[in-house]
């Protein structure tokens, strides 16, 4: 599914190019000229089997800016840019569970599991702000992150996907701490695995005077202060997996939950706005609340159950045995119906731009909660960019 949305994606995103941005060489096109015809003309100039290479390539250069203040926005002469890049970034997935048993004294119980934080490196590579980036994590913490982004003058598409595991979460029982990822030496033997995937998409409605490349890709340079009403959609799909034998009794306390995943589309409205305190530089931030309007967990019910490799014996005998351990089984699935949320997408950003060179400074923070009646919880998501960057 991922690889057919990544493909879809890159077929369509240069054609939803053309309400943006122009190539260096190619005159902006007058209404009356029409952009397509522009494009299709140079490209002719081309040999027959480049022809639809160079239709592509002139199609998003000409767009880039074709409907732009050249006062308050600029385009760089070269076209490609590499970037080296260094991430700080803290994942923390809450599991709360209720227990109503009149024994229990309605135990309350959550868990956190987090990936600590983590430090990762890695490149990004990009044409007219249309560009892949890869980041492996650094020191003890095992995790990836796959990016996408297609950043034009008054839109962005973004597409991250993200995996680490966590060997020991914090526990806590009606507010007092029983485990700790910080502290704790006995860790885990098998990691609970979280992987998530962020898919989201802006549209400045001002993206005549404001530009979201300059601030996330350098694809363009904001020359003057301006701000923008930002329409924007987000999806989210997360899985959290500590299904294993060993995690029989993370599982029990969890009401028998040892998987989870969650899928959220959201839809909201909020404002951006590019600073130009000096030139060169640029500080843009952006606040955004969304309203969740398809929120979807299934959990995974298991029973815990002794196991023993010898089928022979009787349920006394395995009771008693030294190779019976306890372990999870007869994996149960449950939906929860459709509920609103209100989650919210925040960003800020400084840039300093040189001839060639860029240096980027980029976080963003992203909430997201799921849930039914007695099984609930939040991923929180944020991240810290460095990004030295060279054009081409």
């Amino acid at each position: 599914m991922k690889k057919r949305l990544l493909y879809l994606l890159l077929l369509l995103l240069p054609l939803s190019a053309t309400a943006q941005h122009v190539s260096v060489g190619v005159g902006v096109p007058q209404a009356s000229e029409g952009l397509f015809s522009k494009v299709s003309a140079v490209a002719k100039e081309k040999p027959a089997l480049l022809r639809p290479i160079y239709w592509v390539k002139t199609l998003i250069d000409s767009s880039a800016v074709a409907t732009v203040d050249r006062r308050y926005i600029e385009q760089p002469k070269q076209e490609w840019a590499i970037e080296a890049r260094t991430t700080m970034n803290q994942a923390t997935l809450k599991m709360e569970a209720t227990w109503d048993d009149p024994d229990l004294d309605h135990m309350s119980l959550w868990t956190k599991s987090k990936n600590g934080l983590s430090t990762s490196a890695g490149l990004w590579l990009g044409y007219r702000g249309y560009g892949f980036g890869y980041s492996k994590e650094l020191g003890k913490t095992n995790g990836s992150t796959f990016s996408f982004g297609a950043m034009g003058g008054s839109f962005g598409i973004n597409l991250r996907i993200n995996s680490y595991s966590s060997d020991m979460p914090d526990i806590f029982v009606n507010g007092e701490e029983i485990t700790s990822y910080d502290s704790d030496d006995d860790r885990l033997e098998d990691p609970i695995k979280v992987r998530s995937l962020f898919l989201d998409g802006y549209f400045m409605l001002n993206g005549k005077h404001f530009s979201y490349a300059a601030a996330y890709d350098q694809s363009l340079i904001q020359k003057r202060s301006a701000g923008s009403l930002v329409v924007g959609g987000m999806y989210y799909h997360s899985r959290a997996d500590y299904s294993s034998d060993s995690n029989w009794f993370l599982t029990l306390l969890m009401q028998s939950v040892g998987k989870v995943k969650f899928t959220q589309g959201s839809l909201g409205v909020g404002y951006a706005y590019n600073w130009v305190p000096a030139r060169g530089w640029l500080v843009s931030a952006m606040a955004m609340p969304m309203f969740t309007l398809y929120n979807r967990t299934t959990k995974y019910v298991y029973d815990i159950e002794l196991k023993n490799p010898n089928p022979d014996l009787t349920e006394e005998e395995i009771l008693f045995d030294d190779n019976t351990t306890i372990g999870v089984g007869d994996e149960r699935e449950e939906k929860t119906s459709n509920r609103f949320k209100l989650n919210y997408d925040m960003r800020l950003c400084v840039v300093y731009n040189w001839s060639r060179w860029y240096l980027r400074v980029f976080g963003h923070y992203n909430h997201f909660r799921y849930g039914s009646d007695n099984v609930s919880g939040r991923m929180t998501d944020w991240t810290a960019y460095a990004s030295l960057g060279f054009r081409f």
